[in-house]
């Protein structure tokens, strides 16, 4: 069978067509290729990162990739250089340099100052911490401690107390003896409502020694010649301040009494020491 002679047209139109032809063929298979290359990649991808999420290489990798990056943000200046702390008075300086935990010269964007501050705040003295980072290389830590406020007497043990009702186990009574003593299991936690309405007459609180929470609703006060005053469980500002008023006018801790009950609103009961009563002239008035 005798062949047909192509023409030039002919072949050229063949020859592009036979590209068009390969090109696609390849079109199509590379993409397969790609898809079962990003499969199988996928498949050995999720194998090896359970192994290294697993392993803790993940963990090890990454904390070696950001000390290096701390590490040369040092190298740029950005590094303790200097540390300032203020209000420190009690608290032992040891505490509080083993609870910041830095060292000159260590990355100081590295240092994370929640945690430092809460370290600081474990310490039994220290109420509250703030800390501060001053770029490039400075850390400013302040600190406010503890202040005893009275000495809290329960189980005939002595303990110190702050204004938030805190113990303050590490602390020795002895050294505040000038301080006002509460007594009551439960005293503690209601001290600091006390001392405002005790401070709301200071002249009268200079003679006051003690303070008994009673039925842990209201207190009874006392006074340094024994007199005893008995607050009631509402409003026991407003009781004190009548009291005071009354002291001033009448001066009744100048008496021979023993107790001066104000527990009901309108009523003011004073109870005469027996030891020092006296008998009344003919015509004499009772107190």
């Amino acid at each position: 069978m005798a062949r047909t002679k192509l023409t030039t047209r002919q072949k050229e139109s063949k020859k592009i067509n036979r590209k068009r032809a390969v090109r696609k063929w390849w079109q199509t298979t590379s993409r397969r290729v790609l898809i079962l290359s990003v499969g199988a990649g996928a498949i050995l991808l999720a194998s090896g990162s359970w192994w290294f999420w697993h392993s803790g290489r993940l963990e090890q990798t990454t904390a070696a990739l950001s000390d290096r990056l701390w590490q040369q943000t040092a190298k740029l200046g950005f590094s303790v250089a200097d540390v300032y702390l203020e209000g420190r008075h009690f608290t032992p300086l040891y505490d509080v340099t083993k609870a910041m935990g830095i060292k000159t010269g260590e990355p100081i964007l590295a240092i994370s100052l929640d945690d430092m501050r809460a370290r600081l705040q474990s310490i039994p003295r220290v109420k509250y911490a703030e800390v501060a980072r001053i770029l490039p290389d400075q850390l400013h830590v302040h600190i406010v401690e503890r202040e005893p406020v009275a000495v809290w007497q329960n189980e005939g043990k002595l303990k110190l107390i702050d204004g938030d009702g805190v113990v303050m186990e590490y602390v020795d009574p002895a050294q505040y003896k000038q301080l006002l003593l509460v007594v009551g299991e439960d005293a503690p936690g209601h001290a600091h409502e006390l001392l405002s309405t005790l401070a709301l007459e200071p002249d009268l609180y200079k003679n006051v020694v003690a303070a008994v929470h009673i039925g842990e609703r209201r207190w009874n006060i006392r006074f340094k010649n024994g007199v005893e005053l008995k607050l009631p469980e509402q409003k026991a500002a407003d009781a004190w301040q009548n009291f005071a008023r009354i002291d001033r006018e009448q001066h009744l801790l100048e008496r021979a009494i023993k107790s001066v009950d104000m527990r009901i609103s309108d009523r003011v009961f004073i109870k005469v020491s027996p030891q020092d009563m006296k008998p009344q002239k003919s015509g004499g008035s009772e107190t």
